[in-house]
């Protein structure tokens, strides 16, 4: 597991881009919410139905040489709890994510996805 935030954000980004289930159900509390602006709606998953609906995309075979887009925005902790907003490339659509993560048994996990697809 990641030991620090920019880490579970760069593992979250690499599961992102290959769907790789096992690692988003490390980097996800099993309760996480994700919710967001979709094809006009708003969305509410649960991390299964995320997943799901990831590993359905057309993704690139995962690679070392493949270079991963994403920009951490902003990053804001307060103890325990923090507040990050990333933006990055998913399947060829643009999203900008709010993550929120907890410091559970010593790792940061997300919590809740809050997340924009732009047009």
């Amino acid at each position: 597991m990641p030991g620090s935030i920019s880490e579970t954000i760069v593992e979250y980004v690499h599961a992102m881009t290959f769907a790789d289930e096992e690692k988003l159900r490390e980097l996800f509390d099993p309760r996480a919410a994700i919710v967001g602006n979709y094809q006009g709606g708003i969305e509410w998953l649960s991390l299964s139905d995320f997943i799901d609906q990831i590993q359905s995309a057309e993704l690139p075979a995962p690679s070392s040489d493949h270079e991963l887009d994403y920009e951490i925005l902003g990053i804001d902790t307060s103890g325990e709890a923090a507040s990050v907003k990333v933006r990055d490339s998913f399947a060829g659509a643009n999203f900008t994510n709010y993550l929120s993560l907890l410091l559970i048994e010593g790792n940061w996990l997300i919590v809740h996805k809050l997340y924009y697809l732009h047009d």
